[in-house]
């Protein structure tokens, strides 16, 4: 982010014509977008892993669910 502004504050000073005093900021711009997609791509992917997870237990206790008060409905229509 701050890459861009430099860039911009260049591009304000110097006009679009001076290539050597934007690649600075537009470096740092691309540091931060790399490091970003660095954290943010392992991290989609983890969530990815973890929400399978989560609904695979979720379907079981769903299931498991479902039978304690069929079998709750049952013992109640027998008595």
């Amino acid at each position: 982010m701050t890459g861009m502004i430099i860039t911009f504050h260049a591009i304000t000073i110097f006009g679009a014509g001076d290539p050597k005093a934007m690649a600075g900021g537009i470096s740092g711009a691309l540091i931060t977008t790399v490091l970003g997609l660095l954290v943010a791509i392992p991290t989609v992917l983890l969530h990815t892993v973890v929400n399978g997870r989560a609904q695979r237990v979720i379907h079981i206790l769903d299931e498991q669910t479902t039978g304690m008060i069929a079998e709750h409905t049952e013992a109640n229509l027998r008595s």
